[in-house]
């Protein structure tokens, strides 16, 4: 008797050294057949070589064809597999860019909320027919950057998580035993300019995390409103991974606030952050995205907590007063250093 076609996947920002990259592994060890789309192929060619499970696309979140022409091709291929529509979306491609608001060109941050924010609606709305067809789940990362209001960007300042780290046992549910961490992160200010099939998390407050937290509230509404025609939402606030991330940004050396910029006395703070020397607490990718994968094929829906530091922050922001958790997360971040 032949065998059940497996159940599909699509994602988002797919190329290798990504949390998209580990995402699809994941799901094909998982037992899916996974379609693993990148803005240039290329950079995820070497997922084809996993086996038959995984393909490789080519989709461009910012471009209506490149989506238009993904979404009728995905139909065609799940059509021709015995497949009815899309199991699961995964909305994972994303930008950074690190600098302070005064500083930021506003050009820079259109362009970062079409991949980030628009980006990932277009993406869902095309893809809907294929989800309705199936009833199935959309999964929208997004990140602990769009929760928690932090300065600048970069990577955490061990100074500044050193004190958030003694509230974990009192403030982190216990940890079940397996895969199931629990562990969230927090946002960050400045950043430099990121790879769009690179996903991140907290790496710039600012813009960056405006546009998580416009993403957590797309990704929160969507579950809300498909939930009646039968479709799951999950939305993923990923705190720190270890990904190629940093390698796509702006060397430290390289990093420089325009002049006359009222930062330049934490310039250099600012520099390190972008570059990922200040990050202590990543969490593979490979293990975070079996988590999140877990999560989706047990039922959850709404927001899940993964990544370094992810389940620290979620239950710091709620039970911390406002100022006080402020003040934690910048220790060590420059702002208090700022000489006008």
């Amino acid at each position: 008797m032949a065998s059940a076609p497996r159940k599909t996947v699509l994602i988002t920002g797919c190329s290798e050294g990504g949390l998209g990259f580990a995402l699809a592994e994941a799901f094909a060890d998982a037992g899916y057949h996974v379609f693993a789309t990148a803005r240039e192929p290329n950079k995820a060619a070497s997922l084809a070589a996993g086996g038959a499970h995984i393909e490789v696309l080519q989709l461009d979140v910012t471009s209506d064809e490149s989506i238009a022409a993904c979404a009728a091709n995905v139909r065609e291929r799940t059509s021709k597999a015995g497949r009815q529509g899309l199991d699961v979306l995964v909305n994972n491609a994303g930008v950074g860019f690190i600098m302070p608001l005064l500083d930021t060109p506003i050009n820079e941050g259109r362009k970062l909320y079409e991949v980030n924010v628009w980006g990932m609606l277009a993406v869902t709305q095309a893809f809907a027919p294929l989800l309705l067809d199936a009833k199935g789940v959309v999964l929208n990362i997004s990140s602990i950057a769009g929760a928690v209001r932090m300065a600048w960007q970069g990577s955490r300042h061990p100074l500044s998580l050193a004190p958030l780290h003694m509230l974990i046992p009192l403030l982190a549910p216990p940890r079940a035993p397996g895969p199931r961490s629990q562990t969230p992160s927090l946002p960050y200010l400045f950043s430099s300019k990121f790879s769009l099939d690179t996903n991140w998390y907290p790496r710039t407050l600012g813009v960056y995390n405006a546009s998580k937290a416009a993403t957590t509230f797309l990704s929160e509404t969507l579950r809300i409103e498909l939930e009646p025609l039968g479709v799951r939402v999950v939305t993923a606030m990923v705190g720190e991974v270890a990904t190629d991330f940093y390698t796509h940004s702006t060397a430290t050396n390289a990093f420089a606030l325009p002049p006359g910029s009222h930062y330049k006395s934490v310039e250099a703070i600012i520099g390190r952050q972008g570059a990922g020397e200040l990050q202590k607490n990543n969490e593979s990718a490979d293990a975070v995205a079996r988590n999140i994968v877990h999560d989706v094929i047990v039922g959850r829906k709404g927001q899940i907590w993964r990544g370094g530091v992810a389940g620290t922050a979620k239950y710091a922001s709620w039970l911390l007063p406002t100022r006080l958790f402020e003040w934690v997360l910048h220790q060590g971040r420059g702002v208090y250093e700022i000489k006008p």
